[in-house]
């Protein structure tokens, strides 16, 4: 007991760096050796004093590394101050220092929470779950394992899970006597156990024992638990696994009133914790030996083991700490929860605003839409509009074609008729002999074609020579196609054509032979078989335009719409017929 009270005082001392930094100690060469190396060459290290048995060079190291903290650092290096923190409280809570390794925890758990993954959060609250359920807080240690558990579900870890599901199953069953809650924990903690593990099999065995007890099934429990206490043994699992086991038997043994297997099982239990140092074993088999002489009647046993319970308990379970270091995790808490509910008014503002935001977007949007659609509808139906008159621009120049080219048959066939009339008369004034009339006439006629203006009948015939060459040849097609040209062609001089196209038509040259060659292409355009793989262009040249530009805005002058509106709409039709 002095040694375990010495050790707690060394503890105590070295819960932070002040108590290690201020003037030289035997930690003080260690910590200059090691202060310029990197945390995890500090974690090694002071894992393996850990490892020897050395728990002051350990809470030395662990503290460098821990202090080390820093809330904008990697999130890595953030999570080594954590786990230094577990590993300190562990040191501690190992040894029945409850005050300084519940300390720890509470700081590991804060700077666990400061990182974007709590790798080590779970466990940490699963420890402070079990030092308020030693302190006989159980509600708050049940809800320090629902914390824990929740954790190890949403940063998966499945050996976490296990854990805090058996320490849920043994308070419902064994302290809150919840038997349907317990055996839901179990169930839970059965498909999470790993069934190779030795101390997974030992837990899961002994969780079922605490049911079969708490449901009055006493003596089948007994000897599960005996048959675990021997197992615990066999398979050289901690020691502390033998005490679960003899505790259950002589609590067990306690309820049925055998008192001689209750003692001998109490008398394992107390010997197995002072031998290995099991603290809080020690303590609660203490004040069941106390209570046991109580009630057997022997007083003076009874006051022993009180005395020596009440020496532990001054020791370890110092409630005026306790109650400091809870007041610590209550104040953490309350400012997390504050926290979390300025967050969730920042978060619930933003949202607003955010959904303001995309309500307006939405309607911005949906104005955009229809005015869109609106737009694309009038232009649907302006296009449409458009390609109606250009389908009825096709028809009325298709149609003036036609009639034109109908109209051209019966004046070629009138000009036959006359023309054999000519013939019949030149015939008559032959045989009644006035040929020199003639000739005399016809002589006074070219005089006159010279030396003054043109007659009706002359202008008549001109045109109708003119007509005669636009119709029946297409000479006009050839681009070098000139007013002299057609005087040429009519017999006439390139006066008299040009003064019968004005007179006669109302025209100038180029305006009289522009819808010739128009109404032409229009028929070529039109023409597959012929002209099916000419271009544009070389139709445009083809009726005699030295110029495509000049062709397109002739054409549409003319027409009204462009050459490829005009193919596009005459074969749109033909592959109707």
């Amino acid at each position: 007991m002095k040694k375990y009270k010495i050790f707690i005082i060394i503890c105590a001392l070295l819960t932070t760096c002040a108590a290690f930094g201020s003037g030289d100690t035997k930690y003080t060469k260690l910590v200059k050796k090691v202060s310029v190396k990197p945390t995890a060459n500090i974690m090694n290290i002071a894992d393996r004093y850990a490892a020897k048995g050395k728990d002051g060079e350990a809470l030395v190291l662990y503290a460098i590394v821990y202090n080390r903290f820093d809330p904008n650092a990697a999130d890595k290096e953030k999570d080594m101050c954590a786990l230094a923190r577990k590993k300190a409280g562990t040191l501690y809570y190992d040894k029945g220092n409850y005050i300084n390794a519940l300390d720890e925890f509470i700081n590991g758990v804060k700077i666990s929470e400061a990182c974007s993954k709590p790798t080590y959060a779970a466990s940490l609250y699963n420890y402070i779950g079990n030092i308020y359920c030693i302190f006989l807080d159980y509600e708050k240690g049940i809800r320090y394992y629902l914390k824990a558990y929740d954790l190890s579900k949403k940063y998966p870890d499945r050996k976490m899970q296990h854990s805090v599901l058996v320490n849920l199953t043994g308070m419902y069953s064994y302290y809150i006597k919840d038997i349907p809650k317990a055996k839901k924990y179990y169930q839970l903690s059965e498909s999470t156990r790993d069934k190779s593990n030795k101390t997974d099999t030992f837990m899961s065995l002994y969780t079922l024992s605490l049911i079969q007890i708490s449901e009055g099934n006493i003596k089948p429990a007994i000897s599960r638990l005996k048959w675990l206490a021997g197992y615990a043994a066999k398979e050289k699992l901690e020691p502390r696994f033998r005490c679960f086991a003899y505790q259950e038997i002589y609590s067990a043994y306690r309820q049925l009133g055998v008192k001689d297997s209750t003692l001998k099982y109490m008398h394992l239990c107390d010997r197995t914790a002072q031998k290995y140092n099991l603290q809080h074993t020690f303590v609660t088999t203490t004040k069941s030996l106390s209570d046991f002489f109580q009630e057997k009647g022997d007083i003076a046993m009874s006051n022993l083991y009180k005395s020596r319970y009440l020496d532990i308990m001054d020791s370890i379970y110092d409630m005026r700490k306790f109650d400091m270091v809870k007041n610590s995790l209550l104040n953490y808490e309350i400012y997390k929860t504050t926290k979390e509910i300025e967050d969730l008014r920042t978060s619930q503002h933003e949202r607003m605003q955010t959904i303001r935001m995309q309500w307006v977007i939405m309607c911005a949007v949906a104005v955009v839409a229809l005015t869109t659609i609106l737009f694309l509808f009038i232009v649907w139906k302006q296009k449409k509009r458009i390609h109606k008159g250009y389908i009825n621009l096709y028809k009325i120049n298709h149609d003036f074609i036609e009639t034109q080219e109908l109209l051209t048959s019966r004046l070629r066939k009138c000009r036959t008729e006359i023309s054999e009339k000519n013939d019949i008369i030149d015939s008559l004034r032959q045989e009644l002999g006035n040929a020199k009339d003639t000739e005399e006439s016809t002589a006074e006629e070219g005089m006159k074609y010279q030396t003054s203006n043109l007659t009706d009948g002359q202008m008549q015939t001109i045109a109708d020579a003119i007509g005669n060459v636009m119709e029946n040849t297409t000479e006009f097609c050839d681009c070098n196609f000139s007013l002299s040209r057609l005087a040429d062609l009519v017999g006439s001089n390139r006066s008299y054509v040009s003064q019968v196209i004005n007179d006669s038509f109302q025209k100038t040259f180029n305006d009289y032979v522009t819808p010739y060659r128009i109404h032409l292409a229009c028929k070529r355009l039109t023409d597959r078989v012929n002209y099916g793989n000419f271009t544009m262009k070389a139709i445009a040249e083809s009726v005699g335009f030295k110029s495509y530009t000049a062709f397109v805005n002739a054409f549409k002058k003319i027409t009204g719409i462009t050459p490829s509106i005009y193919q596009k709409i005459a074969l749109d039709n033909n592959s109707k017929e």
